[in-house]
């Protein structure tokens, strides 16, 4: 039998452990480069699309709330200045006593009785107009004719004031109706109905 020489035996030992150092060497090193791929893949599958829904969530919402926040101011603008418009519209004076002014403001359409105080007729002439404005919606004014600043302004503005008597004003101060005498309840709502349509 053929003795191998030392030479040789150490050269082929150290051929095996080189051997079986690279398959080690392989298997650790293909391991740990498996572990780095096998785990980010995972994890990035489900960041993008949570990412893709952040980004569009965002979209929805900016487009939706600046939509609904101007119908809002509109709506709530709306209410506002049809709550407050027939209340107190701007008017020029109309020429009549500061009470029929203030009357027109208010309603579109006032009734405004003419009297003498402590005169029966005229007394009972200022309730009926009174009931009729209330029945025909209108506003009402009761001017005593002795009141020599309201007697002005009404011969001012009218030529002639008999009592009683009654008149339906529509804005902005123009006479719609005038009447002399008694002048039932039934009869007042009809002229201020007719004179607000």
């Amino acid at each position: 039998m053929e003795k191998i020489s030392p030479p040789i035996r150490i050269f082929a030992l150290v051929a095996v452990l080189a051997a079986v150092g690279g398959m080690l060497f392989l298997r650790t090193a293909g391991g740990a480069a498996a572990e780095p791929i096998a785990a980010p893949i995972p994890v990035a599958a489900p960041a993008t699309p949570v990412a893709s829904k952040a980004a569009k969530t965002p979209a929805v919402t900016p487009t939706s709330k600046p939509a609904a926040k101007p119908a809002a101011t509109k709506r709530a603008a709306k209410a506002q200045a049809a709550a407050s418009a027939p209340k107190n519209p701007p008017l020029p004076p109309s020429g009549f006593p500061a009470s029929v002014d203030a009357a027109l403001r208010q309603h579109e359409v006032v009734v405004v009785s003419l009297y003498v105080p402590d005169a029966r007729v005229d007394a009972l002439a200022t309730d009926e107009a009174r009931a009729g404005a209330a029945l025909g919606g209108a506003g009402f004014v009761a001017l005593d004719v002795l009141d020599e600043k309201i007697a002005k302004s009404l011969l001012a503005k009218l030529g002639t004031v008999e009592d009683p008597s009654l008149l339906v004003i529509k804005r902005p101060g123009e006479v719609a109706v005038r009447m002399s005498g008694f002048v039932d309840r039934d009869t007042v709502a009809q002229a201020a109905a007719s004179a607000s349509s």
